[in-house]
């Protein structure tokens, strides 16, 4: 290859490169919603078990939040400052508005974690930022206690604030199996009602057959994860597989 070839070849990829990084940009600050959901090709790498859109969403939420949390407490034992810490909140709203506003249609029910990844990262952030100011003027062990214990009372009261507004005692779910007096039914992440995703095995009803959506009674169990226990409903629309959305058209109306 001559001088003149391989400048020629530089200036090409390098083009190509500028027009990816270009659109990226541009995605990132005014995402149009997606024909069709991601790969996620890293991320069933390390998960084994087939999940459905809804639940790679709400798992790539939950690593980009904790990634935040471990940058922030990085940042501030470290004592990076204020423009740091701000910036790392920044590309996490971004983050989140870039999901929501591209794969949102993706999502069984949007609106619960829109609200609660936004204000649980906002108060995130006010907690670091307090405490990047609060340690400034604090001249006493106990002051950074009850701090730490101002935040936990903020951090429950928007937990209260979310089961309220959003917080519901029953889930949907698809039948995959019947077995004697017994359904396997397959339910979605669900954080209104506080339930992970999997398959679960509840008494079964009449007019119940494979396919069918059912509405699912939950137990509360403290400091853990919701599970069905009781079909409280059944409708008689059927879907093809537990890849679709699990809540009827009437209740999503």
């Amino acid at each position: 290859m001559g001088f003149e070839d391989f400048l020629y070849t530089v200036g090409e990829r390098g083009e190509a490169f500028a027009r990816s990084i270009s659109r990226a940009v541009v995605d990132i600050i005014n995402p149009h919603p997606a024909e069709r959901p991601p790969s996620f090709t890293i991320l069933r790498r390390f998960v084994k078990r087939e999940l459905t859109p809804h639940e790679f969403l709400s798992l790539r939420l939950q690593i980009a939040f904790l990634a935040y949390l471990v940058a922030s407490f990085i940042c501030v034992v470290f004592r990076c400052g204020i423009i740091p810490l701000s910036g790392l909140f920044l590309l996490l709203l971004l983050y989140f508005r870039w999901i929501f506003k591209k794969y949102g249609d993706y999502f069984v029910d949007l609106e619960p974690y829109r609200f609660f990844y936004y204000v649980l990262s906002t108060i995130s952030f006010v907690a670091f930022l307090g405490y990047l100011i609060f340690r400034r003027v604090a001249t006493e062990l106990y002051h950074y206690y009850l701090y730490i214990f101002a935040v936990f009372v903020v951090v429950l009261a928007f937990r209260w604030y979310f089961k309220e507004r959003y917080g519901r005692d029953y889930t949907y779910g698809v039948v995959e199996e019947i077995k004697n007096d017994l359904a396997r039914v397959f339910v979605h992440d669900d954080i209104a009602a506080n339930v992970k995703p999997g398959f679960y095995w509840v008494e079964a009803v009449d007019d119940l057959r494979v396919g069918s959506i059912v509405k699912l009674l939950v137990e509360e169990r403290r400091f853990r994860s919701s599970v069905p226990v009781r079909i409280l409903e059944v409708f008689l629309e059927e879907t093809q597989s537990s890849q679709t959305s699990t809540e009827p058209k009437a209740e999503a109306e």
